[in-house]
């Protein structure tokens, strides 16, 4: 008897005997009689390429997991100082701070003119931003290599005298009114009226009936170059005034009379007499080879104002 008759007996493997892992019931679970439907997916349609060839397959993008919301119990967004405990809280606490933070920003820029974020001067829109050396040393230094570089003692010198303008920028206001009190020092020591001009309202109407003079002064005022200038200044200011009240001060000393209506003489009309004829008569001329003549000279001459006495 071979092998196979005994494992199987007349070809058929008996499973009465068989472990409980292989009993009938496990065997129709593994092959049931009426097997479900197989689902197969449909082949998926490659693109072509223009050149003929196949292009690869376009990968499933798949959705990013969800955020996950912290529990209920627990706030959305805790800070130093500030907790949020939705989302919409959060934004709308940021919204708001920013808001806050540019008010602020734009007042103290606006008191100062300086801006509280970065510590520079404000900068008009249109205008281009001052070099300062103070804050900018690197920008110094090339000037100061690029002038020594063209061997140009003027531009060298330049460089120099504005790294000095610029420290002292902080103390320019005091040097300016230092330099303006010994200006007017020095005029009221010739003239006191003039000191007290410029120290008087007087001054800005009379800069602004003259523009250019304004500049003259404002600029030898706040430049170091022309602060000998400005005592000279101050006198043409002075004068510039005492001619714009030359109008006023001359009708002050002329004053017109109480009745500005003028009285023309009356003219006094002469009229020749007529003298009476006779009809058929004719009036003589005045001539002195006549007596009708003579008479006729002394009636014109009487009729012009000249009395004559015989």
């Amino acid at each position: 008897m071979s092998e196979l008759d005994n494992v199987a007996p007349g070809g058929v493997v008996q499973l009465q005997n068989a472990p409980a892992g292989l009993d009938d019931a496990t065997f129709d679970s593994l092959f049931p009689s009426n097997p479900p439907p197989i689902v197969t997916q449909p082949p998926q349609q490659v693109a072509k390429q223009p050149d003929g060839s196949q292009a690869p397959p376009a990968t499933q993008q798949t959705p990013p997991p969800a955020a996950q919301q912290p529990p209920a119990s627990e706030p959305f967004i805790k800070a130093n100082s500030s907790v949020y405990k939705t989302a919409e809280d959060a934004v709308r606490g940021i919204n708001e701070k920013d808001a806050l933070i540019d008010q602020l920003r734009t007042r103290y820029a606006l008191t100062t003119g300086i801006d509280p974020v970065t510590g520079k001067p404000l900068v008009p829109q249109g205008q281009v931003a001052e070099l300062d050396y103070t804050q900018n040393p690197k920008q110094y230094l090339e000037d100061l290599y690029a002038a020594a570089s063209k061997n140009d003692p003027a531009a060298y010198a330049g460089v120099q005298q504005k790294l000095v303008m610029d420290t002292l920028k902080p103390v320019q206001p005091i040097i300016a009114q230092t330099v303006k009190a010994q200006a007017i020092q020095a005029v009221s020591s010739e003239n006191p009226e003039v000191g007290k001009f410029v120290s008087s309202a007087a001054l800005q109407t009379t800069l602004e009936a003259n523009p250019d003079l304004k500049t003259a002064i404002t600029t030898a005022e706040n430049d170091s170059r022309f602060y000998s200038r400005l005592p000279g200044l101050y006198k043409l200011a002075y004068f510039a005034n005492q001619g714009m009240q030359l109008p006023e001060l001359l009708k002050a000393k002329n004053p017109p009379p109480a009745n500005s209506q003028t009285t023309q003489p009356a003219q006094v009309r002469t009229t020749t007499p007529q003298t009476t004829l006779a009809p058929g008569q004719v009036a003589a001329r005045p001539s002195f080879n006549t007596i009708a003549g003579i008479k006729a000279t002394i009636a014109e001459m009487e009729g012009k104002g000249v009395k004559l006495d015989f």
